[in-house]
Order: structure tokens, then C-alpha cells, then sequence
């Protein structure tokens, strides 16, 4: 449907991928209309933002011609990938799990892709996977689909209840998009199978140029993306992978996409297609009738693959999987896994029996009594069964996580569920343990009420995680993993002394029952700040604190303030903030809340002394903070968090030497925490690379960096917006080695996650295209590297609140502008902006007087 060139964008600096129409008259397809079919091309890839989906950045006509500017992928098609060497069966199913999470995304959105095959598919030399071409996607017209996807109308056809046409005839009437019936024509026999076609029926069909159909207007005012292009009854897609539907005229939905994605999965796994049909007549009777080859007998693909496949090859596409999520989850489920697992369970079941025969008796009363916590976890979080798999609750919030449409949302899934089960297995064990304690009696009645009374309340922050995530946004699935690490501590609830200084909860019944239900609101606050709702935190957090000031139980009402604190700093209230979080001080220093007193005094050092700029200030609150950690015998990630925030602090006013070592011992307690692999581990050793570089010492920053890199990708995903500050900071650390084209490949990374995360205006957006242009202009290349800058300058000035920040640019600018040859007096006026900024920042002497020498040398006239 078109030709594709690599071109050149010079405003946005960057290479990309040219699609020209190629539409001739006579050739089944006018000039109108395939005009009309590229721009809902674009149309339908530009509403889909999904690392899996190639990116449109522009749509527009070219003389006669209609263009479209997308993403410049350096890689191959699928077809290419799997004849250039042998491919195991698991290489093959990765890659194409990733192209149906592409489809996936599209379906969310409401559009069919109609022509999936392998040559629509690409694979990057980074071995990201994106389907292209939507040339023949539509937009699903929801009154005629079930929310399944499957046809609503009782009177529609089913494919295997129409028998194939004889070679030539008329395939039938049926009931075709709007409602219409119409003749169908199947392809000639000359027909190349491997060809996308477009074939239309008899010029008497209603043709949606002409008006109104049954399915809707088409006239002026109708959307783009509603136009029907085809003829009612007509036939689109490639013979090759196209569904009995296609076949017969029928509806389309995204289990048509399905069928053609098995389709195609099959020829890449089995070497062969699953239908035979030396002519298209063969193919079409033995798609529609459903007859798939016998699996080659040399094929080392197992069953439990081809049996998914089946079921995605069926005639009738309400017997297909109800939709590519459920496909790619089948895809994903390997029963050998489940087997081992189980087979280990059973060994190490078998083992406890024999080397517990003794004590059996002994035990079984206390398990009968303190085996409640399983039930509890129910609709929450579920313990592990022995096999593996995943509960209801859990299910649905896999699914929410997917429908987010973003691309990294499996890979935080994956982190987010192990944390969440350890939790849930710590949380159940320690009850047990505080129970069977009793009653042997180990501790008293007074020692379990206030262990389980702290398990109770952790329970309830985990119940208000999971409801959020059970219905998670983009938002959520981004900030997942920094959720599940700010669920309180269970260590806590084990250590009775410090259990026993903080105030015990009100026997009054009424008051107690009040304290519960705060207590529920305030995990539901926590967690909706905690997990990117923002909003909704500013709005409930306020009328919390009054509700809590009214019933007075103190430490309630100190961890309800240091929240109202947390939230008033994330929405950049520092004035509200430091309110709250003083307050907090006060009031859990009287009810002898020393976790409460060690948040508030965390959060007090860096908002004091990083984004107030009083750094005495933050040193005393820090001590305040470590001498109550101290105190309560240590909370490692708490502490690591201090630390982190500190090394920031310390870094700002030039203390290197006194960051490199917070950070480093933040990095140790976040390992001894969270174990070695977890993404804010990398988070830290990101951390220790800013400080490394700053010191100079930037071939040991870029090893920090590279692991913080390898940790948050294995952890977050590939499209995560944590990744993207990693590789703009690598991009920054090779830039002062002087790999200066490295350099712009891994801002290059950065951009191209945080243009599809968050936008194209983003502020961050201003460190990459910075870091670019100042690669070019190292490089003796102002010119290449002045659209870059151009466009951090509008970003920054628009959105950037760091005057250092946006000094950094306007005096790159003026260099690129001056040594390019172009506006001279703008380029002097931008380095005189940068000097005024570099001025209120004492720190940045060494950047002002560069300024300050470059105005001397750069005179106009």
C-alpha cells in the first residue's frame, strides 16, 4: 500500500521512516479512497502510544501523495528474523508474545489491525518488537460488537455455516458491516497470497463515498476514522493469514487479528502455514472450514503450544480465545513449569512428613487455632499455592496492569507480584507465629493483641494497594513498585518494645471502632498518593487530618499529619508541607511514635535542605532522624531512603565526598532489604553516579550507571520512565569521556521513552535534547546539534522552574547559534540569561565565569 524511504528531521533531529501512498486507478483501489486509507493509517497508529506499536510523528500530503512520518525502526521484519538463522521455539514465542501485546494495545483502543502477518512486524536490532502498517484498521463499531468482540447480531452468519464458493461463483449473501447484504467476490486464481488486496463488490453495492449507510453517516462532519472505505461485503486483508470472516465478508473484530497472528505464529514456529492451497479457492475452503495441517513430525514444538494455536485457528470466532490477552497469557503458561514446581512441592511435602512424624500431635492444635491468616489474605492478596499460578484477585490486577497500555506493564507486574507475595507470606507467617506464641504460652494475651493490631493495620495498607491496582492506570503501573516499597514494615510488629511505648488504641468501643475506620482511610490515602493519584490525595487528605484532630488518639494522628505532609510535597506545597510535618514531630513525640517521628524528620531533611536550600537546616533534621532510627534498633530502607536524600542534599552544596558515602550505604541497606536485583537498588546505584561524575570520576560513574541500568530495565521494563533518567545521566557521564555519538544514543533512549511515556513537551525532555546539542557542539558540529537545542529551550522555558537548568541550555544555544554563524546579538543575549541565573547559585561559580569568558571573546561588532 505504499513505499517506504529513511529520511530526516531536522526540527526534531532525529532519523525517520517516510511512507509514500502508492495507490494506482484500476488496481482495486482509488486514488480518493487510498488516500483516505493512509490517513486513517496514521490515524489509527497515532492514538496508540505502546513500545510494541510503531510511533507516528506526522501526517500530511506531498504533492498528490500522502505522507506519513513514523518511527525509524533499524532492524528487520519477522519474516527476515526467522529465515536469517535457526531460532528455538522459545526465541520465536518471545518475540511474537511482544507483537501480540501490540495488537493487544490496539484492541484496548478500539481498532483491528486486519492485515497482521510477519512482514508487519519488525524487530529492532535492540530486540524491541513493534507491529506497523495499520493500513486496514478500523475502528470497532461497538454497536455491532459484543465487548468480547464477537458479533452481536443473532442473524450474522457463522463462518463454517457457509460452505466455500466454487472457483469464480459468488460466495452468498451475508450480513456485512452496517447491516447490508451483498454479493462477495473471492480473489482470482492468479491472486498472490502473500499480497495485501483489496477487493470490492459489484458497482451497485452502496459505496460509502455516496452517503449515508446503515451503520452510520459518512457525509461532512463524519470522523475520519468512521468512514467505511470498503464497499459493504468487500474483502481486505492477505489471503496468507486472513480469517474465515475475511474470507466470507463477515464482520471483523480484534479475533480476527487473533486468527491471523496464530497464523502467522504457526509458519514461524512449524515452518509451514496451517493451511494448504496451491490456488486461492483451496485456501479460502480450508481456512473456512478449519482444516489445519498435522504438525510436522521432525517439530520439537510442544503440544501444549500447538493446542493454544488451535484455538486461536477456529472457524467460528467466538470458539477463538475472547481476546489477545487471554491468547498471549495461554502463550505464556508452560504446564512443565507447573509440573516441576509441583514435583518439588511434593518432594519437600514428602520430607517434612518424614522428619515430622514426632512432633505432629503437638502442633496440630496450634495450627488449627492460628491458621486464620490465609483466610484473611482472601480477595486481597493470596498466599502462593504450591504449584505456582494465580488467584481471581490476582488475575484481575494482572489484567489491570496490561490494560494500562503501558509497555513496561508486565515487567512491573512481574516485580510488583513477587514483592506482594513475600509480603503477604511474611505477614501470614508472623501471625501464625504470634498466635501459636500465646498459646503455648510463650507471651501473654496483652503481647499478641498488640502484634495483631499492627498486623491488622499492615493488612489494611495492603488491602488499599491492591484495590488500587486492581483498577491501575498508567499512572499506577508507573509508580507500582515505589507503592509496594512504602508499605509499612512488618519488622515492627514483631518488636514488642517498641510496640508497647507507643499508646495504647481507646478501650471505648466507639472511639475504637472510629480509630479503625481512620485507620482504613488513612491506607486508602497512602496508597492513592503512593501510587500516582496525586489528585485524589490532595482532595481526602485534609479532611482526614480534622476527622483524626477530632478523635484525638495520637499516634493515629501523628501518622495522618506526616501524610498530609507527604502529599502537600509531592504537589510542591513545601509551605504546607513543613506545617504538617512539624506538627507530626510534636505529636508522635507525645505519643512516643518513633516510626512516625523518624518519617516526618526524613521527610523534613530533604525538603529543608534539597528543595528549600537550607542546608543546616536538613543536617539538624537528619540527626533527628538518625537518632531515633537508632533508638527503634534500625529500619533499613527507611534509613536508606534518609541516606539517599541526604547524599542529593550534600551534593547540592559540594559536599562529594560526604554524598558518595550516603549514597554508597544507602545502596548496602537497599541490597540487604530488598535483595541486590530490586529496580530501586538501581535507583541508588544511579545515585552514586551522579555524585562520581560530579567528582570527576566518570569512567566509575558510567560502571554505577550501567548496573542501575541493567536493574531497573530487568525490573521495570524497557519503556519505564525511571530507565529513560538513567540513560539521559549515562548520556551526560559520556559526554565528559568524550563519547560524544554514545552519548547521543543513550539521550536518544531517554527521548524516545519519555516522548511516548509523557509527551512530547515534557520538561524532562530538556536534559536529553540538551545533552545532544552540547555532544554536537563538542564535536565541532554547532549546526547539528542547534535543532535539538532549539527545541530544549522552548521546553525548558516553558516548563523547567530550575534556573540552572535552564541556563545550562540558553548558554548552549548561544554557543551553537554564534559558531553556526547565525543571530549573534540572540546568542549574547541567552549567555547573558545564563550568567544572571548562574549568579544565584553560588555553587555554580565555575559555570558562571565560563559564561562570563565567553561574553568577553564573543563582542558584536
Amino acid at each position: 500500500m505504499g513505499e517506504v524511504y529513511a529520511a530526516y528531521d531536522p526540527e526534531l533531529d532525529r532519523k525517520v521512516a517516510v511512507k509514500l501512498l502508492r495507490a494506482k486507478p484500476n488496481a482495486g483501489l482509488s486514488i480518493a479512497e487510498g488516500r483516505q486509507r493512509t490517513l486513517r493509517e496514521a490515524q489509527a497508529i497515532a492514538r496508540l502510544s505502546h513500545p510494541n506499536v510503531v510511533v507516528v510523528y506526522d501526517v500530511g500530503t506531498f504533492r498528490d501523495q500522502v505522507f506519513i512520518a513514523m518511527e525509524f525502526v533499524e532492524g528487520n521484519t519477522v519474516t527476515y528474523w526467522v529465515e536469517s538463522q535457526a531460532r528455538s521455539w522459545q526465541e520465536v514465542l518471545r518475540v511474537f508474545m511482544n507483537a501480540g501485546r501490540g495488537l493487544m494495545a490496539a484492541h484496548e483502543k478500539g481498532l483491528v489491525h486486519r492485515d497482521f502477518k510477519p512482514d508487519n512486524v519488525m524487530v529492532g536490532k535492540d530486540g524491541q518488537v513493534r507491529v506497523m502498517d495499520f493500513g486496514l484498521a478500523r475502528q470497532v463499531n461497538e454497536r455491532a460488537q459484543t465487548p468480547e468482540g464477537g458479533s452481536a447480531g443473532a442473524g450474522a452468519p457463522r463462518a463454517s455455516t457457509v460452505p466455500p464458493p466454487a472457483d469464480g461463483e459468488p460466495a452468498g449473501t451475508s450480513a456485512a458491516e452496517g447491516g447490508s447484504a451483498a454479493v462477495q467476490h473471492v480473489p482470482p486464481e492468479s491472486a498472490d497470497p502473500m499480497a495485501t488486496i483489496v477487493l470490492s463488490t459489484p458497482a451497485s453495492a452502496t459505496d460509502s463515498s455516496s452517503g449515508p449507510t446503515a451503520a452510520g453517516g459518512t457525509g461532512p462532519g463524519a470522523a475520519m476514522f468512521d468512514v467505511r472505505l470498503t464497499r459493504t461485503g468487500a474483502m481486505m486483508g492477505t489471503p496468507a493469514y486472513m480469517a474465515p470472516e475475511q474470507f466470507l465478508g463477515m464482520p471483523t473484530n480484534a479475533r480476527t487479528d487473533q486468527f491471523s497472528f496464530c497464523v502467522a505464529l504457526y509458519e514461524a514456529l512449524y515452518h509451514e502455514r496451517p493451511f494448504s492451497g496451491a490456488t486461492m479457492f483451496a485456501l479460502t475452503s480450508n481456512v473456512v472450514q478449519g482444516n489445519v495441517r498435522e504438525a510436522p513430525t521432525s517439530s520439537r514444538v510442544p503440544l501444549w503450544v500447538r493446542k493454544v494455536l488451535l484455538r486461536g485457528l477456529r472457524p467460528q470466532a467466538t470458539d477463538r480465545y475472547p481476546s489477545m490477552a487471554d491468547l498471549i497469557e495461554a502463550l505464556g503458561s508452560n504446564p512443565s513449569v507447573a509440573r516441576r514446581k509441583w514435583a518439588v512441592a511434593g518432594a519437600i511435602v514428602a520430607g517434612l512428613i518424614a522428619l515430622g512424624v514426632a512432633g505432629k500431635a503437638s502442633l496440630e492444635k496450634d495450627r488449627v487455632v492460628c491458621n486464620g491468616a490465609p483466610e484473611m489474605l482472601a480477595g486481597i492478596w493470596e498466599l502462593r499455592p504450591p504449584g505456582g499460578g494465580e488467584s481471581p484477585r490476582q488475575s484481575r490486577i494482572h489484567s489491570a496492569f496490561l490494560r494500562s497500555g503501558k509497555g513496561y506493564a508486565a515487567d512491573v507486574y512481574a516485580t510488583v507480584a513477587s514483592a506482594l507475595s513475600s509480603y503477604a507470606d511474611s505477614w501470614a507467617k508472623m501471625r501464625r507465629e504470634a498466635c501459636i506464641a500465646t498459646t503455648r504460652r510463650e507471651q501473654s494475651t496483652e503481647v499478641m493483641d498488640l502484634r495483631m493490631n499492627c498486623l491488622d493495620e499492615r493488612l489494611g495498607r495492603l488491602r488499599a494497594l491492591t484495590d488500587v491496582f486492581a483498577s491501575a492506570s498508567g499512572e499506577v503501573v508507573e509508580n507500582a513498585v515505589g507503592a509496594v516499597n512504602a508499605l509499612g514494615s512488618l519488622d515492627r510488629c514483631a518488636d514488642v518494645a517498641l510496640l508497647r511505648s507507643i499508646l495504647r488504641p481507646p478501650e471505648d468501643p466507639t472511639t475504637k471502632a472510629r480509630v479503625a475506620q481512620l485507620h482504613d482511610r488513612l491506607a486508602a490515602v497512602k496508597a492513592s498518593v503512593d501510587a500516582g493519584h496525586l489528585r485524589q490525595a490532595i482532595k481526602d487528605a485534609p479532611p482526614l487530618v480534622e476527622d483524626a484532630r477530632a478523635v484525638g488518639y495520637k499516634p493515629l494522628l501523628a501518622e495522618v499529619l506526616a501524610l498530609a505532609g507527604y502529599v502537600s510535597g509531592k504537589a510542591n506545597d513545601t509551605v504546607h508541607a513543613q506545617r504538617y510535618y512539624s506538627e507530626a514531630m510534636l505529636v508522635a513525640d507525645a505519643a512516643h511514635h518513633d516510626e512516625a517521628r523518624a518519617d516526618a524528620a526524613t521527610n523534613l531533611a530533604f525538603l529543608s535542605g534539597y528543595q528549600e536550600g537550607h542546608f543546616d537546616e536538613a543536617k539538624r533534621w537528619d540527626e533527628v532522624a538518625e537518632a531515633v532510627l537508632e533508638r527503634i534498633g534500625g529500619h533499613d530502607l527507611l534509613r536508606a531512603w534518609l541516606l539517599g536524600d541526604m547524599g542529593l542534599v550534600y551534593l547540592r552544596y559540594g559536599y562529594r565526598e560526604e554524598a558518595l558515602h550516603a549514597q554508597l550505604e544507602a545502596v548496602a541497606l537497599k541490597e540487604k532489604a530488598l535483595g541486590p536485583d530490586h529496580p530501586d537498588v538501581g535507583v541508588s546505584d544511579g545515585n552514586v553516579a551522579i555524585v562520581l561524575a560530579d567528582a570527576g570520576r566518570n569512567q566509575d560513574a558510567l560502571t554505577y550507571v550501567d548496573r542501575s541500568i541493567v536493574l531497573i530495565e530487568n525490573g521495570l521494563g524497557a519503556a519505564h520512565p525511571d530507565l529513560a533518567v538513567q540513560f539521559s545521566n549515562r548520556g551526560e557521564i559520556l559526554n565528559s569521556l568524550g563519547r560524544y555519538q554514545d552519548a547521543r544514543q543513550s539521550f536518544e533512549r531517554a527521548r524516545v521513552i519519555w516522548e511516548r511515556e509523557l509527551g512530547l513537551e515534557n520538561r524532562n525532555l530538556g536534559y536529553a535534547l540538551t545533552g545532544i546539542g552540547i555532544s554536537y557542539l563538542a564535536e565541532g558540529n554547532p549546526a547539528g546539534g542547534l535543532p535539538a537545542l532549539e527545541r530544549a529551550f522552548r521546553i525548558r522555558s516553558k516548563q523547567e522552574t530550575d534556573p540552572v537548568q535552564r541556563a545550562e541550555t540558553s548558554f548552549a544555544l548561544a554557543q551553537a547559534l554564534w559558531d553556526a554563524g547565525h543571530d549573534h546579538g540572540r546568542a549574547r543575549a541567552l549567555a547573558e540569561q545564563a550568567k544572571e541565573a548562574y549568579a544565584k547559585a553560588p555553587q555554580k561559580g565555575k559555570q558562571r565565569a565560563e559564561v562570563e569568558t565567553w561574553l568577553e571573546r564573543h563582542r558584536v561588532g
